[in-house]
């Protein structure tokens, strides 16, 4: 007989316990941080103002598992509120009593006020303060530098040529110009009324005329100057920025219903042009404070009258997509730190099946320039710059790390050089940077909603689709992952609508592999599951090969995909997204249940063991034997004279188990295996490799 003993396996129903004294108590919390700003103006005797950030915010990932964009908007504001009501109680009850002013935000859980140093230590003191934030000024817009192009004005004629390189045209032509998605930005403000503008209002009715700014039009800004003003009660542009973005996404002037609109227009600058805008400012002159955008963001979530409150708020009003072509460089004084306070508002929007697009910035060409807030967050759709179908040298470039994770961004590029669009006073000017990328993938996106309604508020799905039928661009510059696609110059292409709307008509493809977590082995026979979200019955199902390979062809959506093989915990990939016309490859590992913490609990006193078959004769079989020593040999006092099974499996390099069932019931139980080959022909085979949970157990080979 072959033997391979290797090291044995004792199975212990048994729980360690430690001894009182052992158990430290738990610290606590630490003190709230303050920013070095801050506690510089303090010293100085100065008051400064700040954002108090209590905590924690909530979990919104719930939201996603709702069947529509409504229904995820008024359930994530909803949370937002009652987190922020409970937890901002204490702290605003302290600066009551210090005679504090101060604007309560929800979209975060942080608290606007203006502080000394006598306040700021009382706010220190509260329980449930993580960190105080200086509200500092900051340029959200850069001038246009030498390397982004000449802007000036611009006579434009017939269709703008991003339009046509994101093949809008097609998308108008096949009746898809947006309808009934709305779009919106933060920026500069918006000259609502510019002859582009103003039929996509959403706060104008060009049958009747009427104009109602009541939740389509939002001022952040309470303070500071600027030529428009503070708190105005209609949009007004100080700088033009705002009005070119919006242009982009929505500009047409040709009214609706005429003949060959929109793309007859004498200026079709705009991609989506059957969408309505609404917008928010963010900025004076260019200067934001986090408070000014984290204002804005809550607008968006939940639009009020210009002189309603917050309390008014209306989920139902708040936009289907966000461009947000604004950053705040470290120049600025701004870090992924200070200006972190601003992430949980902009996740809050996507929660709520708000698509949120960001520009990545116009610092390349050098690789690592996309650093600035918000371009740096995960869940923002970042887009750089093309000139043509070329790479804009002005356009940041990634790779991002972001909390201690490294991501390959931009995630999309669209054009965004010499890019004409609406300017204050009935004017046209062209313009460069990746501020004009971004809102051709706000058009696209409205483009791809009102061709499939049923995508508003799937951020996630919407996000793939752009992503997987874009036009692939490689560049590896920067880096990029495997096949080139996506990589740090153009993320995953240039952004296309035919594309996009196309794909709707496809269906979609899953592939992957079942392994063993940490070692890879593939396992043959495991049974996956395919749901669409939120759903309790399986849209199909399969079992993977000898390889481990499983496949699915489905419809386009967003799934979970449920794996299971005995003796390892089940696995479960959720969200997957399924593109039509594309492969979607996922890998399921699943990890080993450790037997001795199914010894704990009889409702999980099961022992799973796991080996591979190495030998190529067919007719080879494994016998089970379970003893009460260790290193027993098979047959003799402490096995019995039978084994518990045999287990037959005729294909080489595949995963053969065993499961024993309910020997764990008691503490104190303890329990040996050993596996060993047997053959109708007499022949042999090499020692099977061994696991089980983290360890081996003995095995015989051949007899």
């Amino acid at each position: 007989m072959v033997r391979a003993f290797l090291r044995g396996l004792a199975v212990a129903g048994l729980v360690a316990l430690l001894p009182p004294g052992a158990i430290a108590a738990a610290p606590g919390p630490p003190p709230p941080a303050v920013d070095s700003r801050v506690r510089e103006a303090l010293a100085r005797g100065e008051q400064a103002d700040v954002l108090i950030v209590t905590g924690p915010q909530p979990d919104l990932s719930p939201a996603g598992l709702l069947p529509t964009k409504e229904a995820r908007g008024k359930w994530v504001v909803e949370t937002l509120r009652a987190s922020a009501e409970q937890s901002q109680a204490a702290l605003t009850a302290e600066l009551e009593r210090s005679g504090v002013p101060y604007r309560r935000f929800w979209a975060v859980n942080a608290v606007q006020a203006r502080v000394g140093p006598l306040q700021i230590e009382r706010v220190l003191a509260v329980p449930g303060v993580e960190r105080v934030v200086a509200n500092n000024s900051f340029r959200g817009v850069e001038p246009p530098a030498a390397t982004e192009g000449q802007a000036g004005a611009s006579a434009l004629q017939g269709i703008e040529w991003g339009v046509s390189r994101v093949n809008a045209p097609w998308a108008w032509s096949h009746g898809y110009t947006g309808q009934g998605i709305v779009v919106s930005g933060q920026d500069t403000g918006y000259s609502w009324d510019h002859p582009a503008l103003m039929n996509a209002y959403r706060g104008y009715n060009p049958a009747t005329g009427i104009t109602d700014h009541n939740s389509n039009w939002h001022d952040s800004i309470h303070a500071g100057t600027s030529s428009c003003g503070l708190n105005l009660p209609a949009p007004c542009d100080d700088d033009g920025h705002g009005t070119h973005t919006m242009g982009t996404m929505a500009g047409n002037d040709l009214v609706p219903g005429s003949t060959s609109w929109p793309s007859a227009a004498p200026n079709a600058i705009g991609v989506a042009p059957g969408a309505r805008w609404m917008g928010c400012r963010n900025m004076a002159s260019s200067i934001g404070t986090p408070a000014t955008y984290i204002e804005c963001f809550e607008w968006l979530l939940a639009p009020y009258p210009i002189t309603g409150t917050v309390a008014m708020g209306d989920p139902a009003l708040a936009p289907d997509v966000m461009n947000n072509s604004w950053h705040c460089p470290p120049s600025e004084g701004c870090t992924s730190d200070t200006l972190g306070v601003i992430e949980p508002a902009l996740d809050a929007a996507d929660a709520a099946g708000i698509l949120v697009i960001v520009s990545a910035g116009n610092s390349g060409s050098a690789c690592g320039t996309i650093w600035d807030p918000p371009a740096i967050y995960p869940r923002a759709l970042v887009v750089g710059a093309t000139a043509g179908d070329s790479l804009a040298s002005f356009s940041s470039r990634g790779p991002v790390t972001y909390r201690g994770t490294t991501y390959v961004k931009p995630d999309l590029a669209a054009p965004g050089v010499s890019v004409g669009s609406s300017w204050p006073g009935a004017a046209y000017w062209t313009l460069s940077g990746t501020s004009m990328a971004g809102p051709h993938v706000v058009g696209v996106a409205a483009l791809l909603m009102s061709a499939q309604p049923s995508l508003r508020g799937q951020t996630g799905l919407v996000k793939a689709i752009l992503e997987r039928t874009a036009d692939h661009v490689a560049y590896a510059t920067c880096g990029a992952a495997a096949g080139g696609v996506p990589n740090n110059g153009f993320g995953w292409g240039i952004v296309n609508a035919q594309r996009a709307i196309g794909s709707l008509d496809l269906s979609a493809t899953l592939t992957g592999t079942v392994s063993e977590a940490g070692t890879g082995v593939p396992l043959a026979g495991a049974q996956i599951a395919l749901y669409a979200l939120g759903a309790s019955v399986p849209v199909s199902e399969t079992v993977a090969d000898d390889l481990g390979r499983y496949g699915f062809g489905a419809p386009w959506g967003s799934y979970q995909v449920v794996a299971q093989s005995p003796g390892y915990a089940a696995g479960s990939l959720t969200p997957v997204y399924l593109v039509g016309g594309q492969t979607t490859v996922q890998e399921i590992p699943l990890v080993l249940r450790a037997p001795a913490d199914l010894g704990i609990s009889p409702a999980q006193a099961d022992i799973d063991l796991r080996w591979t078959k190495t030998g190529v004769a067919a007719d080879h079989q494994y016998e089970v034997w379970r003893g009460t020593t260790p290193y027993f040999t098979p047959g003799d006092s402490s096995s019995g004279p039978l084994p518990l099974a045999t287990v037959s499996q005729p294909v080489t390099g595949t995963i053969v188990s065993y499961r024993d069932l309910n020997v764990l019931g008691y503490p104190g139980t303890v329990h040996f295996y050993v596996v060993r080959t047997t053959s109708a022909s007499g022949g042999s085979e090499s020692p099977p490799s061994n696991r089980v949970g983290g360890y081996d157990f003995p095995l015989y080979a051949g007899d």
